[in-house]
């Protein structure tokens, strides 16, 4: 009879921890989402007479520009919230929601609408593969075929900032976070949930954290919850902020304020005690100033002391410490050591350390080469590469070597490195532009330039003329340039037109200017300072009607242009 009994229970036991085991395996996977990468726009936002529809990747149009607001969540996807009619009193649209054969969906829920992101860096706006529904005043997520992930249990639903995916959600009053499949991040039992922005370029801002905070009669005390959902810190301090320059997947740096005065932690652990005013990273040097009855030093992230707080004014200059107290200036090293009767202030390796840039206490600027000190002296020098240094003489910028030899005269207003290139810019009061090579040749002489830097080449487009240049400098083929595109732009007689890649004339030179086509088969053309777009058979199914500033090259659909503010989510148009 025992035996049974003990048989009896293994089972139990065993179907327990089975069961245990699935649910804990389903909760986990709940909290594990994957955001949908859109590799092609296939829908766009249309406006004309300030109402918006939609159109397709071929210029179809496909809803009626006829609403006030549309929302695209997911641009390859034909899901579209339409709203109309707002109510000034229930503070409400009329919502309808249609597919690109303008189906009716999602009907059986009162109101749907996207979620916007929140400052997250991305090709979209909103979250891609969910949407909120409204039933009795509370919000849920759903699906796009409407399956519910929550039930409409929120006050509020919106976007978590920087994470794609997380949703920052309001109940009782209450904020907490959960996530796209609807799984709880953190409880609905704060006043107040802000990220701790921390970055890198590994994980992007996966591995930001959260500041908790919640109201008391003393006012809002914040507390800290890594991102794996752990409390760090409780909620009792006046304010929290993550150092988000130190990039560490394991140690979490927070200073938070007690009672007004500052301290430092690594996650739970306190390394620096609340005794101070202000303490902030200073990140060139990976070290901490710290303030303290207005005066100010530098210490390590043990806590132990690099300069003494006893200065009115310590910033950094390159690897030396400029410490001020009563007028007099102390020079340290980075290591604490302080330099007696230095010549320099500032110190700046470069070039692997090959040559370091000082600082005369008179704001002068000099190399020093091994031993040798170049004894010229300029107002600022910066290194580029090789062994070139742009310098200001006299107000006026130039180029140098590592040696002290003037290789570019010092009578250009501008001498820049392009970014991500080895091609250096001059340019004079006039506006007039010199392009060098990485060996100092010149390879261009322009007026009225504009530059633009993308992929592994260089776009340098002035008047009417185009060219393509490589990092280095050197003058490419825009064949090489748009290695997909069938149909490529070409020049004669001071005019444009369009070739096969094998040379077969599509459009005979005639336009003053034109872009190459984009990916949706449409390039721009303008004659008579105005634009207009060519299909890739020739056809011009945008007359040249349109007036762009400068040198903006406008991106068609079809006889639709592309209106990127910066700001608001960009539309097309075809009105001017």
């Amino acid at each position: 009879m025992k035996n049974k009994l003990f048989g009896i229970l293994i089972i139990v036991l065993v179907f327990f921890s089975v069961f245990g085991i699935i649910a804990y395996n389903k909760h986990k996977k709940s909290l594990t989402y994957s955001v949908e990468k859109i590799d092609n726009e296939k829908y766009f936002l249309l406006m004309q007479n300030k109402k918006f529809g939609v159109i397709d990747d071929k210029g179809n149009v496909i809803i009626d520009p006829l609403y006030d607001i549309v929302e695209i969540p997911n641009p390859s996807k034909a899901l579209f919230i339409c709203k109309n009619n707002y109510d000034s009193k229930t503070k409400k649209y009329n919502v309808e929601i249609y597919d690109d054969s303008k189906n009716r969906l999602l009907y059986q829920y009162y109101i749907v609408e996207a979620i916007g992101l929140n400052n997250v860096e991305n090709n979209g706006y909103y979250e891609k593969s969910i949407l909120k529904y409204q039933s009795n005043n509370k919000y849920g997520l759903i699906d796009f075929n409407g399956n519910k992930i929550t039930d409409a249990i929120y006050d509020s639903i919106e976007g978590f900032p920087y994470r794609e995916g997380l949703l920052l959600v309001k109940k009782s009053e209450k904020y907490g976070v959960i996530n796209m499949n609807g799984a709880t991040i953190i409880k609905e039992k704060y006043d107040e949930i802000l990220s701790d922005a921390y970055y890198d370029d590994t994980n992007g801002y996966n591995l930001s954290g959260y500041i908790v905070g919640n109201k008391t009669n003393n006012g809002m005390r914040y507390g800290y919850i890594d991102y794996n959902r752990k409390e760090i810190l409780k909620n009792e301090f006046n304010e929290i902020y993550r150092i988000t320059e130190k990039h560490s997947n394991d140690d979490i740096y927070i200073v938070a304020f007690k009672d007004g005065r500052a301290g430092l932690y690594n996650g739970k652990k306190q390394i620096i005690g609340h005794n101070y005013e202000d303490i902030s990273y200073v990140y060139q040097a990976d070290l901490l100033m710290l303030q303290k009855a207005n005066k100010k030093g530098i210490s390590r992230f043990d806590g132990s002391q690099v300069i003494p707080i006893e200065y009115d004014n310590v910033f950094l200059d390159g690897e030396y410490i400029n410490a001020q107290k009563n007028g007099v200036t102390d020079i340290y090293e980075l290591n604490g050591n302080v330099l007696k009767n230095s010549e320099y202030i500032g110190k700046q390796k470069v070039a692997d350390g090959k040559y370091e840039i000082v600082t005369t206490s008179d704001d002068e600027y000099k190399i020093i080469n091994g031993s040798s000190i170049i004894e010229n002296s300029y107002a600022y020098i910066q290194y580029i590469y090789k062994d070139y240094f742009y310098a200001i003489k006299d107000k006026k910028s130039g180029l140098i070597d590592a040696k002290g030899n003037v290789l570019i005269d010092f009578k250009y207003n501008v001498v820049q490195r392009i970014n991500g290139t080895d091609i250096i810019r001059l340019m004079d009061i006039f506006g007039n532009t010199i392009l060098l090579n990485s060996d100092l040749e010149r390879i261009a002489e322009l007026k009225d330039t504009s530059i633009f830097v993308y992929g592994k080449y260089v776009k340098i487009r002035t008047g009417n003329d185009i060219k393509y240049l490589d990092k280095d400098g050197n003058e490419i083929s825009n064949l090489k340039v748009f290695e997909n595109n069938d149909i490529l732009a070409y020049r004669e007689n001071e005019k444009w037109g369009f070739k096969s890649r094998n040379g077969e004339i599509i459009v005979p030179a005639k336009y003053d200017i034109v872009t190459e086509f984009n990916k949706y088969g449409y390039a721009g053309v303008k004659d008579n300072n105005r634009w207009g777009a060519v299909d890739k058979s020739g056809e011009e199914v945008a007359m040249t009607k349109y007036k762009f500033d400068g040198f903006s090259e406008p991106s068609f659909i079809k006889d639709y242009y592309r209106v990127d503010s910066g700001y608001d989510i960009p539309y097309y148009t075809n009105e001017q």
